[in-house]
């Protein structure tokens, strides 16, 4: 039998993993100093992830009408796509 301990580390492992999408940015234009793709948050379902993209994209689109140069999106996380 498992201490609560173990149960906890168990139950962090499987949340961890069930993390499959990651909502990223990515830039479209080389910038010195910054990642190309950037996460910004992780969820545990396609249909999440979709939501905060839409949610962000829109706020990001008003704040920065002219600005082209990234693109919010969601990714399979890739320890998930073996």
């Amino acid at each position: 039998m498992k201490d609560f301990h173990e149960v906890e580390s168990d139950a962090a492992g499987a949340a961890e993993r069930s993390l499959m999408w990651l909502l990223v940015i990515v830039l479209l234009n080389i910038v010195p100093g910054l990642e190309r793709v950037t996460v910004l948050n992780t969820f545990a379902t396609s249909e999440e992830c979709q939501i905060e993209r839409n949610r962000i994209g829109f706020e990001m689109a008003k704040a920065y009408p002219d600005e082209r140069d990234f693109v919010i999106a969601c990714r399979l996380n890739p320890k998930h796509s073996s």
